[in-house]
């Protein structure tokens, strides 16, 4: 009994947010403060808007003495005046501390326009030093309240030179230079938002500095609602953060309280610590326990994929290549197939069919590549509906479009060279859904093909058509659309073993795909690397076991050019070999997807590249096998925080060109630094351990690997074998008690794996 009333005092302390000492004790009396180990939050007992976030060690992150807007803020439906009221405004406000500990926060007495309104917030302690944070409106009928802003976190205080910020959108990126960032281009400020679901693919976002941690940001929504995660600079260098909720049916709400709780909290350590704890709760969630990869149900092809080939066009010049690969590098190869339609790329969905080249010469070729043993599924476009194609208007299907704010149908253009505009379509709708799947269930059962890429599916939008049989702006509507999609393709699909695969990266997506294509891996050839973002595997280090992620616009030459597009446009050198002097750049990238435990993927692939560019394809075919056989690590393995690495570094020239970019002027290339040899870190189902090196110069390189035991879960006295890409085995050391330094000697453009036995 007395180990048990010790057990609860200290759950007391440490989550209930009760002070130790007398004096703690008075002054959270009088003070909205909650105190946790490791933490401590205040806000102003005469408004409430937000003092003080410190750290354990008295470090203030975050807060300010005074704030002329407060804790949150409302926007009303445009043409409302006001066009936005907040909590500084409230002619009262109170708090109290609740018998858990918890805060409750009011404000009410607003003027007359929102006289009957009341907001009720409330503020959590919870065991990991983070705060959850409720807000609820009420008597707010006359209202046309359209978005909520809380909890509104002001003044976040630099943390210095190494700070740096960690987002996740799809696959993740990283600013270094934060402050920068959201300086703007004028140094006045800006705004940076991301959507969830979609744009980001998990709830929680960093702000962090190397050795001295900082603020970790997140929710806890489950079901998908639309909201927006937001960071905003100010003259002044310091940062503020705010979730934006969007509401259902604006006007039309008496009450409004979100389903989820914002997180709010104090981070140990950096961007890989923050994904840690994001992944405790997030792989305890629906979408990790019924992932179709990690329950089992994704096909097996998928599975045992060893490289992808992402081609162009007519099966010539798709399927063949990658029987050549395949039988090149010994590996099951899987096509990943664009440009089939009838019509050119970007102007001219959904009219997919027949394909270009023709139903029976393209039925015969997928035959062809299923007699060799190849996969392919082919590129329809899960929501964009061209609007100059004829079926645009025979079918009516402007009706079904999403709907903008002002009622106009929203309308998207990608094309360069035809600049044709594209209208997403609703996929909460039955017409759509029915659309798409029809055009499915042809190609799946008539051509044969092995499944669907859906590309954009990994995105949501709000909807505000009045009449497509769900609320308009905010909700979960998008997911559950999507969801039902999928559940009649799978219908559709019978037995077949059909993979479906979506752009990005997004947990809400997990139990309905079985492949995403996390192009980041190579993103400096579409996003300038002078945008101070670089990528980050934030989705891989959290749900790497629930999903299989694939993809790089990595080729070995210019990008190809629709040979349905305009003539005029035509580039001299599409599909040509790029100078031998962006080759770096390739290795880079197949490094990048075999230490993050992608599926290795080749762009353009074409079979004269196994004589002129032989070096490079023995690069991808040496890691693609490595890989290959430590698939219970790089496949189902959980990411580890990768080990230091004392290695040299050298720019990396980039090409700056991928299907549109560079195509109408701008910059070609640009110069990344980067170390020349990379490593990662994974533990198998079974807890063993194995690390990812791979070398990306062409001369050996001697590095040094620090590794802690305890952080690996390493018993002392196992053995450390080195497995090279070369099918040697060394037995290098043992692992000891205390962190270690192991050197090797990597030899020029090889990958090695490091398994603890």
């Amino acid at each position: 009994m007395v180990a048990v009333a010790i057990l609860l005092a200290s759950f007391a302390h440490a989550v209930l947010g009760q002070v130790p000492s007398a004096a703690g004790t008075a002054r959270a009396s009088r003070t909205p403060e909650l105190q946790l180990s490791g933490m401590r939050l205040t806000l102003s007992p005469a408004d409430g808007h937000l003092v003080v976030i410190a750290d354990g060690s008295g470090r203030q992150l975050a807060g300010a003495p005074s704030d002329s807007i407060g804790l949150w803020s409302l926007d009303l439906s445009p043409g409302n005046s006001p066009a936005r009221i907040t909590a500084a405004e409230a002619g009262r406000f109170s708090w109290r501390r609740l018998g858990s500990g918890a805060l409750e926060l009011t404000w009410d007495r607003f003027s007359c326009r929102a006289s009957t309104m009341r907001v009720t917030a409330t503020v959590r302690a919870r065991r990991d030093t983070t705060t959850a944070w409720h807000i609820a409106l009420a008597g707010i009928d006359s209202l046309p309240v359209e978005t909520v802003h809380f909890p509104r976190v002001t003044g976040i205080a630099s943390l210095g030179a190494s700070e740096e910020l960690a987002v996740p959108q799809w696959m993740g990126q990283r600013a270094r230079e934060p402050r920068r960032l959201l300086a703007g281009p004028t140094g006045k400020g800006r705004r940076l938002e991301w959507v969830y679901p979609g744009q980001l693919s998990l709830q929680a976002i960093s702000l962090t500095a190397a050795g001295k941690g900082g603020l970790y940001v997140a929710a806890d929504d489950t079901l998908a609602y639309r909201k927006q995660f937001a960071l905003w600079g100010a003259a002044d260098g310091t940062v503020g953060y705010d979730v934006v909720h969007a509401l259902s049916d604006p006007g039309r709400n008496a009450r409004y309280a979100p389903a989820y709780a914002a997180i709010v909290g104090v981070i140990g350590g950096d961007w890989f610590s923050a994904a840690e704890r994001y992944r405790v709760w997030g792989t305890h969630q629906y979408w990790a326990r019924t992932s179709r990869f990690a329950t089992g149900q994704s096909p097996r092809w998928i599975r045992e994929t060893g490289i992808w080939v992402w081609n162009r066009g007519r099966s010539n010049v798709v399927l063949d290549p990658a029987a050549q690969l395949q039988r090149d590098a010994g590996l099951p190869v899987s096509v990943f197939w664009h440009w089939w339609h009838h019509g050119p790329y970007d102007t001219s969905f959904p009219d997919y069919l027949p394909p270009r080249e023709g139903a029976e010469a393209f039925t015969a070729g997928v035959a062809r590549a299923h007699e060799a043993g190849l996969h392919a599924i082919v590129y329809m476009n899960q929501r964009l509906w061209c609007v100059e194609t004829p079926s645009w208007t025979r079918e009516n299907a402007e009706r079904w479009a999403v709907r903008e704010r002002d009622g106009t149908v929203r309308k998207e253009t990608y094309n360069v060279f035809d600049p044709i505009p594209c209208a997403p379509m609703d996929v909460s709708t039955q017409f759509w859904r029915d659309k798409y799947a029809g055009i499915a269930d042809t190609v799946v059962h008539q051509y044969k093909l092995d499944g669907i890429y859906m590309d954009q599916a990994v995105l949501s939008l709000a909807c505000w058509s009045p009449d497509h049989g769900h609320p308009v702006g905010g909700g979960h509507y998008w997911m559950d659309g999507f969801r039902a999609l999928a559940t009649d393709l799978r219908r559709r699909g019978g037995s077949l073993p059909l993979g479906f695969a979506g752009e990005g990266g997004g947990e809400s997506w997990l139990p309905d795909l079985d492949a995403f294509l996390t192009l980041q891996v190579s993103q400096e050839r579409y996003i300038d690397p002078a945008s101070g973002w670089e990528v980050l595997p934030l989705f891989q280090a959290v749900y790497h076991p629930y999903a299989v992620t694939y993809g790089t616009y990595g080729s070995l030459t210019w990008p190809p050019y629709d040979d349905l597009w305009p003539e005029k446009s035509r580039p001299a050198n599409a599909m040509t070999l790029l100078d031998i002097k962006y080759r770096q750049q390739f290795l880079l990238e197949q490094a990048r997807m075999f230490v993050w435990g992608m599926q290795p993927t080749i762009a353009n692939f074409l079979p004269e590249q196994l004589t002129a560019r032989r070096a490079e394809i023995d690069y991808l075919e040496r890691l693609a096998r490595l890989r290959y056989g430590f698939r219970h690590w790089f496949q189902e393995g959980t990411m580890l925080r990768a080990p230091k690495v004392r290695v040299d570094s050298a720019d990396v020239l980039m090409s700056r060109v991928s299907v549109y970019a560079a195509r109408l002027g701008g910059a070609t290339e640009a110069r990344v630094r980067e170390p020349l040899v990379l490593a990662g870190a994974w533990k198998a189902k079974d807890g063993r351990v194995a690390l990812a090196v791979a070398s990306i110069s062409d001369e050996g390189q001697n590095i040094e690997l620090r590794i802690d035991p305890r952080a690996y879960g390493l018993r002392a006295g196992a053995t450390l074998v080195r497995y090279g890409d070369d099918a040697s085995r060394d037995v290098i050391g043992r692992v000891g008690r205390e962190a270690m330094s192991v050197r090797l000697s990597v030899p020029p453009l090889r990958g090695l794996v490091l398994r603890v036995e």
